[in-house]
């Protein structure tokens, strides 16, 4: 039994055996058949106060059924999108939340009540399931891409010290380190000292170069899908995006089929409409 269905109970029968003491014993003087009306009330008010559902069942029953999902900035539209058709499929109401990859990570090892974590690389789900956080394993769902944003060619572009580019902060965010493996080939050392300005997140990155703080932006594909040059992706690591599981989630089976149903057929289309490969 849960803690709200035994304090609901407690309350309960205290209530009933205060009205049955004020109907019968502290009414003994009474005739017998005020005794019975009051008697017969109290068993009509037991019958409508009952609850509809078993004790076993809480408050927070339909809090149980959905499920709350911590999403890398750059996958936040292509799981928006996910959630809306599982949600369809299954009727459970998916509630996504979006930030880096680091932060997301930090946040769910610090107890936040996330129960699936769609990182934007390998290493953090890694060490979430290491350290207990996640009862693992770590399963890639999706592999991202680079596109470079402000320009009409691409080699040019990247050549140019004097193009300020956005990217995300290698230090926190996967899209950063394959930005920063771009510019820093061969054929673009002469723009070494050019501005580069660094969000926190692949999206900052993008609303950086949206407001014109940068001439150009090297982000996710997903974040631009018909705007802008894919960049090769010879060019730089593959971007390949894991997922856990909350080891604290109370809704593990529904998490996991919500993984199972990203991992499927049914998200593919919708991964390649944002620039994603499934991994192979």
């Amino acid at each position: 039994m849960t803690y709200n269905a035994a304090m609901y109970l407690t309350l309960f029968a205290t209530g009933f055996l205060r009205l049955f003491y004020a109907c019968y014993a502290r009414n003994f003087r009474q005739p017998r058949s005020y005794q019975y009306s009051c008697l017969s009330l109290l068993l009509i008010a037991l019958v409508l106060l009952s609850p509809n559902k078993s004790f076993g069942d809480d408050s927070r029953s339909d809090d149980k059924l959905s499920l709350r999902v911590a999403v890398a900035a750059n996958f936040r539209a292509a799981a928006e999108q996910i959630a809306e058709k599982y949600s369809a499929a299954s009727g459970v109401p998916v509630q996504i939340s979006s930030a880096s990859t680091g932060v997301l990570a930090a946040q769910m090892r610090r107890g936040a009540p996330f129960d699936v974590l769609l990182a934007a690389d390998r290493a953090r789900p890694q060490a979430l399931v290491k350290d207990g956080t996640s009862p693992g394993p770590a399963e890639c769902y999706a592999v991202g891409s680079l596109v470079l944003l402000g320009a009409d060619d691409l080699q040019s572009a990247l050549a140019d010290r004097s193009k300020s580019i956005a990217i995300a902060n290698p230090r926190s965010a996967p899209y950063g380190i394959a930005a920063e493996a771009v510019l820093g080939r061969d054929g673009f050392a002469n723009a070494a000292q050019r501005r580069v300005v660094r969000g926190s997140n692949v999206q900052q990155a993008m609303q950086f170069f949206a407001s014109g703080g940068a001439d150009l932006a090297l982000v996710a594909r997903s974040l631009s899908p018909i705007d802008g040059i894919a960049v090769p992706k010879t060019w730089y690591p593959p971007i390949k995006q894991y997922a856990v599981l909350n080891a604290r989630s109370e809704n593990l089976a529904t998490a996991g089929a919500f993984l199972e149903y990203l991992l499927g057929p049914k998200s593919e289309p919708v991964l390649a409409s944002f620039g994603y490969q499934q991994c192979s």
